[in-house]
């Protein structure tokens, strides 16, 4: 039974340094969000202790701050966790492309806590997408390690897909493009309909990832959840909820170590579960994910990835001709009057 009256709930998967947030700002949203605990898991590769000194420099009361890290390992992204900044100082686990079972042991032997980082989420940084699923379970059981149960930036990857009102507005012509009959027999769907499945494909393929992560969980010693936070916004927005308060970082370790939770996902007391994406955020997301691409289909060539551009942007340009801004009502001086007519010449020719 949830404690609805007083939640102890704690985000552990935070950055600061990355984007150059502010401290202030940072606590600012711990307190809004009314968190017993937080934790800050900065890259290694940004400075991860400094950010933690520079949150415990104005730790407000009534807040433990949990001091971690996310690892690069070859086996993508794995969240450590300590009781105190000793973990900064452990030689190891700051380096670049850590061997993931070099890794594992160093945090057993020092009495860390490891859960990898949304294991079905990118492509080049996620457990089970770098080494496999298989050899993934392997690690967990061998080494007693933990999972992301639920990585808040990867559960609200859809906003980035559909939760803007453009993004809604253009897949609503798209659609009744697709349904249209004029448009039909004018072959204009033709045009739109990749890009209406495309978009469909890329919302069902994160769903997917983040439905695998949760069934994942059978397999770990135990869970973790953690928003992911980039901005101040989205701390809390994913949590997990411990049945009594803890009275310091040590005790906190121990009981997610030994699964003392109710609760593990969207933050259910907050009035946004789900992250309402900016549109700097949105352009970085986008960008970032772009970048990942480019990197594992190299061979594919740049030319390539920018002629998909160039197409994806003329059908976009189309779609726009065919529709109002509004209300994707009739369609009428969107086409020019000379393609439009030589389209429908075209059309009664083959008809006869």
């Amino acid at each position: 039974m949830k404690n609805k009256a007083n939640p102890f709930i704690v985000d552990m998967h935070t950055h600061l340094n990355e984007k150059k947030v502010k401290p202030e700002q940072w606590w600012g949203e711990a307190k809004k969000k009314k968190l017993c605990a937080i934790a800050i898991t900065e890259h290694s590769n940004y400075r991860p202790k400094e950010a933690y000194l520079k949150l415990k420099a104005i730790q407000p009361k009534g807040i433990l701050l949990i001091p971690g890290m996310e690892a690069k390992t070859t086996a993508g992204d794995l969240l450590l966790y300590g009781t105190n900044e000793t973990i900064y100082d452990i030689k190891g686990l700051q380096k670049n492309n850590v061997n993931i079972e070099k890794a594992l042991k160093i945090a057993n032997q020092n009495g860390l806590l490891a859960s990898f980082a949304h294991p079905f989420g990118y492509k080049l940084d996620s457990v089970c997408e770098v080494i496999g699923e298989k050899k993934a379970k392997k690690l967990v059981k061998k080494y007693g390690a933990g999972i992301e149960y639920y990585n808040g930036m990867l559960g609200s990857a859809n906003e980035l897909i559909f939760g803007r009102k453009w993004v809604k507005k253009f897949y609503g012509i798209l659609n009744f493009v697709e349904k249209n009959k004029t448009t039909s027999t004018l072959r204009i769907n033709k045009t739109t309909n990749p890009t209406k499945r495309k978009m469909e494909a890329l919302a069902e393929e994160t769903l997917n990832r983040v439905r695998k992560g949760m069934l994942f969980e059978k397999n770990a010693s135990f869970i973790t959840t953690g928003s992911d936070a980039h901005y101040p916004k989205s701390i809390g927005s994913s949590v997990i909820e411990l049945k009594k308060k803890p009275k310091n970082e040590k005790e906190l370790v121990e009981m997610v170590k030994k699964r003392k939770i109710l609760w593990a996902g969207p933050n259910i007391y907050s009035k946004n579960p789900v992250d309402i994406i900016g549109k700097k955020e949105m352009a970085e997301g986008l960008t970032y994910l772009t970048k990942k691409k480019v990197l594992k289909k190299r061979k594919i060539g740049f030319a390539g990835k920018i002629s998909k551009k160039i197409r994806l942007s003329k059908r976009i340009k189309t779609i726009k001709r065919i529709s109002k801004k509004a209300g994707f009502g009739k369609i009428k001086g969107k086409i020019s009057k000379f393609e439009l007519r030589t389209r429908i010449i075209n059309w009664k020719k083959r008809k006869g």
